[in-house]
C-alpha cells in the first residue's frame, strides 16, 4: 500500500481519491477551500453527456472564428490578450480544429467517456449515492438541415464505438420529450442519446467523500492550500502546505483548475487555459422537460434536476482570471427565455443561483493524465467535460499509477 496526497477537491479530484483507495492505497484528500467541490464543478451543466463529448475545437468552430472574434455568436466571446502563453494556446487550438485531428480527439473522449459510464454504473451498484442522479438521456436539438447533417458523421462514430444513439424528427423526439412543443424554432433533426444521465456534482462529492472516509479511511484536509511539492532521493514526496507544515507520501496527484500555481509548474507553457461559464438553477413547472436538451442554435443545455432546471452555457476565453459578467449572464438568460420560456420559472437575479467558473481546458480537449516526475502525476485539464470524464480519467491514472508502483 501505497501513500498518496491528491491535491484539489472537485469532482476530478474526488473521483481521483476514490481510484486510489479502492486499489487499496491510502489518500489524504487537500483543498484550499473550506468545502469540496467549490470550483468549476460547483455548478455546472449536471449533465453526464457520455455519447456527447466532442472536441471543441473542430472545423465548424474554425469556420465561424471571425463570427466569433467580431463578437456576432452570442454564446462565444474571445477576448484577446497579448500574452504569449494564451497565443500559444490559442495557436494549438486552431491546429486542433483540422478534420482529422478533431476526429481522433472526439474518439479519445468517446473512449474515455465510456470508461466512466462504467465506473459510474460499478459505483451506484455497490453503494447507495444521493446526487439526484437519473438516466434521462439527452437529445441535441439541430434548427438547420445543415447542422443536423453535420451531426450525422459524429453519429457513425458513436454509433461504431457502441453508444446507443437514435436520429430523429421533430414529431419522433417530441414522443419521447412532450416538452419540446414549447420549443420556439424550427427542428430539422434530434440525435438522441437514451443512456446519457444528469446528477449533481456537488452531492455526489459530498456524498462519496463520507463513503471514503468511512469504509476507506481516507484523510480530508480542506482550507489548506499545497505551495509547494518536491520529489526526494528516497522515492518520496514532499508536500509543503499552508502555514509551512511539511509531510511526505509516496506520490502526489494534481487535480486542481487554473488557478493553481503547482499545475503550471508541471503542466508545461500553454497546456491548459481557462474556458469561463455560466449557469442558473431554476424552478421547473410541471410540464417541464425530463430528458436533457442540448440547443445547438444557442449552445445551452437544460438538465432537470429534482423539482429544478439546470440551465447552463457561455465560452468565454480570454484573461487568466475570471470574475461574474451581468451581461454575459444576461446573454445566457435571454436565450433561456427564448428557447423553453413555458418549461421552467425565470424570475428576479436573486432567484437564479447564478453561477460562473473557469473550466481549465486544453487545445486538444483531452485532459492531461499522465506521470509529470517522479512519484507526481496529473489529472486535469478537463475542460466542460469534468463531470462526465471524472471516473474514467481517474481509471485512466489508477492504471498508471499501478504500473509505476508493481514495477
Amino acid at each position: 500500500m501505497a501513500k498518496f496526497v491528491v491535491v484539489g477537491a472537485g469532482i476530478v479530484g474526488v473521483c481521483t481519491a476514490y481510484e486510489l483507495v479502492r486499489r487499496g492505497h491510502a489518500v489524504t484528500l487537500v483543498d484550499q477551500n473550506d468545502e469540496p467541490c467549490q470550483g468549476s464543478s460547483a455548478r455546472n451543466g449536471a449533465q453526464l453527456s457520455y455519447a456527447y463529448c466532442d472536441a471543441l475545437a473542430s472545423p465548424t468552430l474554425l469556420s465561424h472564428l471571425i463570427e466569433i472574434v467580431l463578437r456576432r455568436d452570442p454564446a462565444y466571446r474571445v477576448h484577446l490578450q497579448a500574452d504569449p502563453e494564451f497565443l500559444l494556446w490559442c495557436l494549438r487550438f486552431i491546429l486542433n480544429a483540422s478534420s482529422k485531428r478533431f476526429s481522433d480527439n472526439t474518439r479519445y473522449l468517446l473512449t474515455m467517456a465510456a470508461a466512466s459510464q462504467s465506473a459510474m454504473t460499478e459505483l451506484l451498484r455497490k453503494h447507495d449515492l444521493r446526487f439526484s442522479y437519473a438516466v434521462a438521456g439527452k437529445m441535441i436539438l439541430h434548427s438547420t438541415h445543415d447542422s443536423f447533417a453535420g451531426a450525422k458523421a459524429g453519429y457513425r462514430l458513436k454509433t461504431s464505438l457502441g453508444f446507443p444513439l437514435q436520429l430523429l424528427n421533430r414529431e419522433e423526439a417530441m414522443a419521447i420529450e412532450p416538452a419540446l412543443s414549447a420549443y420556439r424554432d424550427p427542428i430539422a433533426g434530434v440525435v438522441f442519446s437514451p443512456e446519457d444521465a444528469v446528477g449533481q456534482p456537488h452531492l455526489f462529492c459530498q456524498h462519496l467523500l463520507g463513503l471514503l472516509q468511512r469504509e476507506y479511511g481516507l484523510e480530508l484536509r480542506l482550507g489548506k492550500k499545497v505551495n509547494r511539492l518536491a520529489t526526494t532521493p528516497g522515492r518520496s514526496v514532499r508536500t509543503q502546505l499552508t502555514g509551512g507544515e511539511v509531510i511526505s507520501f509516496d506520490g502526489a496527484v494534481i487535480c486542481t483548475g487554473h488557478t493553481s500555481g503547482i499545475a503550471a509548474r508541471y503542466t508545461g507553457f500553454g497546456a491548459s487555459w481557462p474556458v469561463q461559464g455560466y449557469s442558473m438553477t431554476v424552478p421547473a413547472r410541471a410540464d417541464a422537460m425530463r430528458v436533457s436538451i442540448t440547443d445547438m442554435k444557442r449552445r445551452i443545455v437544460f438538465a432537470r434536476i429534482g423539482s429544478h432546471i439546470r440551465i447552463a452555457g457561455i465560452a468565454d476565453i480570454g484573461g487568466r482570471r475570471v470574475s461574474f459578467d451581468d451581461t454575459r449572464f444576461g446573454t445566457l438568460r435571454k436565450s433561456a427565455l427564448e428557447a423553453f420560456a413555458g418549461c421552467y420559472e425565470i424570475g428576479p437575479m436573486a432567484q437564479l443561483e447564478p453561477w460562473t467558473g473557469a473550466r481549465p481546458m486544453t487545445p486538444s480537449s483531452r485532459p492531461i493524465v499522465r506521470r509529470a516526475d517522479r512519484g507526481i502525476y496529473l489529472n486535469l485539464g478537463h475542460g466542460a467535460l469534468g463531470w462526465t470524464l471524472a471516473l474514467g480519467s481517474a481509471a485512466k491514472l489508477g492504471e498508471l499509477i499501478a504500473a509505476d508502483f508493481h514495477a
